[in-house]
């Protein structure tokens, strides 16, 4: 008889604990301007909005007041080369914050890259400036121009203010409206997401070495104690299998490994913050964590198998084992592009929804698995988001199945959503400037809504019936 292993260390892994590297910590005359003003008490933890910390409770967010916490909001990208968040050469940030609140939105998710992290290390502890990061991404003519634009709606900016300086300003202000900002390790290196070609696959493919994630991960954490606003952050966003490296076993086993040890980078660094786990095949599947399946064994898509599986010990990995259990909120994502979920119908789509990871949250099996047949009941209630999810923003929002469908499924069980996204236009996507996006809530000059239409009447009435509270 086979006896069970149950992950509450990392030795059952092919990522072990006991040796994964150690981040080398900065010297302190080193340390960015933002890391030296921190002082030893958290500003997120106090009797004022947003009444921090957050933990979980079953599947809900709570905050210091047990209150239920619950999140409508948007995806503000920050992750293309500039590193610096899009379209603030058009608005201030202040304006852009009030654009994203009179939607009725609370929450805002910001991609960031690893990348941001790395540079400061390059470069001795020293933050990259505005104008410089600009120059590198666009060239001198566009970066200088593009520079003085910014500097002219943000006139608290100069050429020299850094990029988590302009993050903290954007987390400061928010917290004054009352908004929660989530990063979210979006790419290693930066640039425009997400294929399994772009060497930001996997853990350890050619852009995401997986150390250096570790280490930007307790940077960011870090930089989190300063912003009341910053509750929660991701682990890594929409992991899939690597196309340019393909030995770096794709599969439940690696993916609890390294997850697990980006969870205790970020909690041995700030325990206070809620961490979001992501899934595989670009966050579509967290069915092996939330049935606690073998991980050895658990069904996955284009996933390397372990061909003795079945004749070694069970392996199963136990959230509750691990000191930020009440810290992780399982998140998903889904478009109607998925290379291998089912998008067709609602009823097909919420039994996917249930069985790939939603069924953590206690929620009865929906009247479409009697047609999938694949609805196993999770075996712990934790929280799980809809933290991406898009659409073109214009009349087809009103006939779209898979959009319609997760407003209906959001709605039904109070489940927070952040859709996909804010920017109309970017400086540099895929190697074009002044790149529109049709996805994106704002016009190319983010000057007004898009489609004003779906903005009143489809993202606002759907903000509206989540219930969210004030702050």
């Amino acid at each position: 008889m086979k006896a069970s292993v149950t992950i509450g260390s990392l030795c059952a892994t092919l990522v072990c604990a006991s040796w994964l590297p150690n981040t080398p910590a900065l010297f302190k005359n080193l340390e960015p301007r933002w890391q030296r003003r921190i002082g030893g008490r958290q500003e997120n933890t106090t009797g004022e909005w947003p009444y921090g910390p957050l933990k979980t409770k079953g599947r809900d967010i709570v905050n210091s007041r047990d209150e239920v916490i619950t999140w409508a909001g948007v995806n503000w990208p920050m992750s293309g080369e500039t590193m610096v968040p899009e379209g603030l050469e058009w608005k201030s940030a202040e304006e852009i914050l009030n654009d994203v609140i009179s939607v009725g939105f609370n929450f805002i998710r910001m991609g960031y890259a690893i990348q941001m992290v790395d540079e400061i290390y390059d470069r001795g502890g020293e933050d990259v400036p505005l104008e410089v990061a600009m120059i590198v991404a666009l060239g001198f003519k566009n970066g200088t121009k593009v520079t003085n634009e910014i500097i002219a709606k943000n006139p608290g900016w100069t050429r020299e203010t850094t990029r988590f300086e302009i993050w903290s300003d954007i987390a400061d202000i928010a917290a004054g409206k009352g908004l929660y900002i989530h990063p979210d390790v979006h790419v290693g290196k930066a640039q425009w997401c997400c294929s399994h070609t772009d060497g930001n696959a996997w853990f350890d493919d050619v852009n995401f070495n997986a150390s250096n994630w570790r280490r930007g991960l307790s940077y960011v954490a870090a930089w989190a104690k300063d912003h009341r606003s910053v509750v929660s952050m991701s682990l890594r966003n929409e992991l899939r299998e690597s196309w340019n490296r393909t030995d770096l076993y794709y599969n439940w086993q690696t993916l609890v490994g390294n997850m697990s040890a980006g969870a205790d980078a970020i909690h041995d660094t700030n325990p206070d913050i809620l961490i979001s786990w992501s899934g595989m095949q670009y966050d579509e599947d967290l069915s092996a964590l939330t049935t606690k399946k073998n991980i050895l064994t658990a069904p996955c898509y284009k996933c390397t198998a372990i061909r003795d599986a079945n004749r070694r010990n069970p392996v199963y990995f136990d959230l509750d084992s691990y000191p930020w259990a009440d810290k992780v909120v399982w998140e998903l994502h889904l478009y109607p592009m998925s290379e291998d979920v089912d998008t067709g119908t609602c009823p097909v789509i919420e039994a996917g929804l249930y069985r790939n990871g939603f069924n953590a949250l206690g929620i009865d099996a929906p009247s479409g698995c009697d047609i999938t047949g694949d609805c196993p009941e999770a075996q712990r209630l934790t929280p799980v988001i809809f933290s991406e999810f898009g659409n073109a923003q214009d009349a087809t929002l009103y006939n779209s199945t898979v959009q319609n469908c997760i407003r209906e499924f959001t709605e039904k069980y109070s489940v927070s959503w952040m859709m996909w996204s804010l920017a109309g236009s970017y400086r540099i996507r895929s190697g074009v400037q002044d790149l529109v996006d049709t996805w994106g809530l704002t016009t190319a000059d983010w000057s007004e809504w898009k489609d004003l239409d779906t903005v009143e009447n489809y993202w606002k009435p759907w903000v509206a019936a989540m219930n969210l509270r004030s702050t």
